[in-house]
């Protein structure tokens, strides 16, 4: 008899290494660069604690028959069917906890970037309490699907028992489409001020693929909605759980990684500017020690560009710049080699100037008196 299921655990473990993975950097990121640590980082923990448990409880459905034929396991290993239905139950309550709060923190994330634009922190606050509302819902709903709730499981007990429950089928298709159009508004809520910025149109694309790799978990969401609603999802259970699974873990996974990919943004940095430095110092043909094309950097944390970006690079130490900040005025240059700074328009005294200089004094040895500090 044909198996299918491993398909389904290996899905299981990628995304429970994934998540970990980006878990752990996200809070590196954090170290150092000595930022604080918010309110969206701390909802994460509890997000990792449900996402590990997510994966490690599909994992156990390969105990409840899926990769084979219902036929196969009614007639093998009839138990098998009540591990299929708890597992899948633990995984419909898991799934109502772990959008809202996933999603809160990329909203909490979006208010600290764009906090000045008065229809974008309301838009905001509606979507928070839309996905708390949808998520308060399913969860209501989906426990008391069947009365008795034990019914969900119990079902297929032989002989079987007394119970009743509502249109499961129905309710596994329609209860996604509030949160796919979700994800729909999310992915799109920044762009209308990211392109208003006055930044280069290469920035404005970074920023925007940045924004746009959100729509991964809006096209898992998609794909899980139509299967949905291309088959039965309790006609032949355990072998269209090997379609249902991986769509269904890969929908939370997927936002769960786009949730901590902007904080791992000057960690990245970091890295590519050690690298770039490791190359620098190999190429003979480098500029000269203190000269000014060696000693510029731009916002992102490059070499030889302009302040222009998320991270402002002054003293050794990156800060996130609210990305509003930068709407209005010209662009300013940022010119660490101790003479000034200066702007694309030097005639509006408006944006982001920075001046450092310094001062260095000495005296002789042998001259008389106190020395100068």
């Amino acid at each position: 008899m044909a198996y299918g299921g491993d398909s389904v655990i290996a899905c299981s473990i990628v995304f429970a290494v994934l998540c970990t993975l980006f878990m752990a950097l996200r809070f590196i990121s954090h170290r150092i660069d000595r930022r604080p640590i918010n309110i969206e980082d701390w909802l994460m923990i509890p997000a990792w604690a449900l996402m590990i448990g997510f994966c490690a409880n599909v994992i156990s459905v390969k105990y409840g028959g899926v990769g084979r034929h219902e036929s196969y396991v009614r007639a093998y290993e009839p138990q098998a069917l009540i591990s299929w239905a708890l597992s899948i139950f633990v995984t419909g309550i898991l799934y109502s906890l772990l959008f809202p709060i996933e999603k809160t923190a990329i909203l909490l994330l979006y208010l600290r970037l764009f906090h000045i634009h008065h229809w974008f922190r309301l838009t905001t606050y509606f979507l928070i309490a839309y996905i708390w509302v949808w998520g308060i819902v399913e969860l209501f709903v989906y426990t008391f699907l069947c009365k008795p709730v034990s019914y969900q499981w119990n079902q297929w007990y032989q002989p079987p028992v007394q119970g009743t429950c509502f249109n499961q089928v129905s309710y596994f298709r329609w209860i996604s489409v509030p949160n796919v159009i979700h994800d729909i508004v999310m992915l799109f809520l920044p762009a209308p001020i990211v392109w208003n910025l006055k930044i280069e149109l290469r920035k404005k694309l970074a920023l925007s693929c940045v924004f746009l790799v959100g729509s991964i978990g809006c096209v898992a969401s998609l794909i899980r909605l139509s299967i949905f609603f291309r088959k039965d999802a309790l006609k032949d259970k355990t072998w269209t759980s090997i379609d249902l699974l991986p769509w269904t873990l890969a929908e939370p996974g997927a936002i769960f990684i786009c949730a901590c990919l902007p904080s791992l943004w000057p960690l990245a940095l970091r890295l590519f500017t050690k690298i770039s430095s490791q190359a620098s110092k190999s190429n003979k043909n480098t500029a000269p020690h203190g000269s000014d094309e060696s000693r510029r950097y731009d916002g992102l944390g490059s070499k030889k560009g302009h302040s222009r970006g998320l991270v402002s690079t002054v003293g050794g130490h990156d800060d996130f710049i609210p990305l509003n900040d930068i709407e209005d005025g010209p662009v300013a240059t940022c010119d660490v080699s101790g003479s000034s700074a200066h702007s694309d328009n030097d005639s509006h005294d408006v944006g982001i100037r920075v001046t450092t200089e310094w001062e260095v004094t000495g005296s002789n040895s042998n001259a008389k008196g106190p020395p100068m500090i």
